[in-house]
C-alpha cells in the first residue's frame, strides 16, 4: 500500500495543468494547421470524444478498487503480455516527456534566450524536476493546487487584455476545411488529452474511490477542453490564416500584442515565467508517472530510484533530434497517432477485462463509505 494518499483537488489540478501545457507550446498553430478558421471545432471534439472514452474506461478502473491501470493490465493479460503492454505505453510518456523538454528549452530560446546553448537550458530545466520528482508525487501535486488559480488568472488576463484585437471576421468561414476534415481531425487528436491518463496510472496514490476518479477525470477534461476553446478561439481571432499557421510560440505572441500603455511594456516576459513554470509540472508529473509503471510493472518495492536514470535518460534523447523543425514533426506525429497507443491499450485492456469477466478484490471500507 503508499503511504502518499492524494486528495481529488489536487489530482484535478495536476491533471489539469498537465494536459493544458500543450497550449503554452505550438498547439493553437498546430489546429490552425489542421482545420484552418475551424481549429476550435476540433479542440472541442476532440474533447468530448476523450471524454466519453474516459467514461467508458472508469469503469474498469471501478471493477478493480485502489489498483492503478498498470497492476491492472497486469492482472487481465498476465504479467508477459502486461509487461508489453505496459512497456509500450512507457516507451510513449518517455518519448512525449523528452520532446516536451526539448520544446520547453526551445521556446525560452526563441522568447527570451537566443544566445542560450539549447543543452544548458534542458538542463536548468531537469535540475528543477529532478528536485520536484525527489520531493515527492504529494508535494508535487499540492503545489499544482496552489499554482492553479494563478495560472488560470494569468490565462485569462492576456486573453481578455487582447480584446480590442479580437476579430470575429477572422473565424470564417466557421467549418474551415469541411465537416469531414474537422470530425476526422477531432477524433485524431484526442491524443492532445492523452494525460489524462495520469490518473489512470497513479490510481493507487489517491485517497478517494474509483468513481469520484471518474468524475475528478471528466472535470478536468471539460475544463481544458473550454480553456483550449477559448485560446484558440482567441488566437484565430487575434491572427488571422495564414498568419495563425506561422508563429513557433503562438501565446508568446499573443502576449506581446498587449500594450498598456507607455509605461506598461513588454508584459510577455512576466508570462514566460507562468509557461516555465507550467513546464515543470508537466515534466515532474511524466517522470514520475514513468517510475512508478517500472516500478508496478516488475513489482520493485520503490519508485524513487528510478527517478535520476529516468531523467538522464530523458535528457539525452531530448538532445538527440537536430533541430526545432524535426522536433516539431516528431511532436505533430505523437499528437496524431499516439492515440494508438496511450488510448486504445487501455480500451483493449477493458475488453479484455469484459471478455474474462476479472474482477479485483473487495472495496475496502473507507471507499465504500465515499461512494
Amino acid at each position: 500500500m503508499n503511504e502518499v494518499r492524494i486528495g481529488h483537488s489536487e489530482a484535478a489540478a495536476l491533471a489539469i495543468i498537465c494536459i493544458g501545457a500543450k497550449a503554452f507550446l505550438g498547439f493553437p498553430r498546430f489546429l490552425a494547421k489542421m482545420g484552418a478558421t475551424a481549429g476550435w471545432m476540433i479542440i472541442l471534439l476532440a474533447g468530448i470524444f476523450s471524454m466519453v472514452i474516459w467514461f467508458g474506461l472508469s469503469f474498469l478502473l471501478q471493477r478493480y478498487p485502489g489498483k492503478s491501470l498498470t497492476q491492472i493490465t497486469n492482472h487481465v493479460v498476465g504479467k508477459n503480455l502486461g509487461l508489453v503492454f505496459n512497456g509500450v505505453i512507457l516507451i510513449y510518456i518517455i518519448v512525449a516527456t523528452s520532446i516536451h523538454l526539448r520544446l520547453f528549452s526551445e521556446a525560452v530560446v526563441i522568447t527570451a534566450l537566443p544566445q542560450a546553448p539549447i543543452s544548458a537550458l534542458a538542463l536548468l530545466f531537469l535540475i528543477s524536476v529532478w528536485i520536484a520528482t525527489h520531493l515527492g508525487l504529494e508535494a508535487l501535486s499540492r503545489s499544482a493546487a496552489i499554482a492553479f488559480p494563478y495560472l488560470l488568472i494569468g490565462v485569462l488576463a492576456v486573453l481578455i487584455a487582447l480584446y480590442p484585437f479580437w476579430d470575429f471576421k477572422n473565424l470564417l468561414p466557421f467549418l474551415g476545411e469541411g465537416v469531414t476534415a474537422v470530425v476526422t481531425n477531432g477524433f485524431f487528436n484526442i491524443t492532445s488529452f492523452g494525460e489524462i491518463f495520469i490518473l489512470a496510472y497513479l490510481a493507487s496514490f489517491f485517497s478517494f474511490s474509483a468513481r469520484r476518479l471518474r468524475n475528478v477525470g471528466l472535470f478536468s477534461l471539460g475544463f481544458v477542453t473550454l480553456a483550449f476553446l477559448f485560446i484558440v478561439i482567441v488566437y484565430l481571432m487575434v491572427f488571422p490564416m495564414p498568419v495563425a499557421t506561422e508563429t513557433l510560440a503562438p501565446f508568446y505572441q499573443l502576449s506581446r500584442q498587449i500594450f498598456l500603455g507607455r509605461y506598461f511594456q513588454r508584459v510577455e516576459a512576466v508570462f514566460v515565467l507562468f509557461w516555465t513554470f507550467t513546464a515543470f509540472f508537466y515534466l515532474s508529473a511524466g517522470i514520475i508517472v514513468s517510475a512508478v509503471i517500472i516500478k508496478e510493472a516488475v513489482e520493485i518495492p520503490y519508485h524513487r530510484p528510478l527517478i535520476p536514470v529516468l531523467s538522464i535518460f530523458i535528457y539525452c534523447l531530448a538532445l538527440t533530434p537536430g533541430d526545432i523543425v524535426e522536433i516539431i514533426n516528431i511532436n505533430r506525429l505523437l499528437i496524431v497517432y499516439g492515440w494508438a497507443i496511450i488510448f486504445a491499450i487501455p480500451c483493449l485492456v477493458w475488453v479484455l477485462a469484459m471478455i474474462k469477466g476479472k474482477r479485483g478484490g473487495p472495496v475496502d471500507a473507507q471507499q465504500q463509505e465515499e461512494k
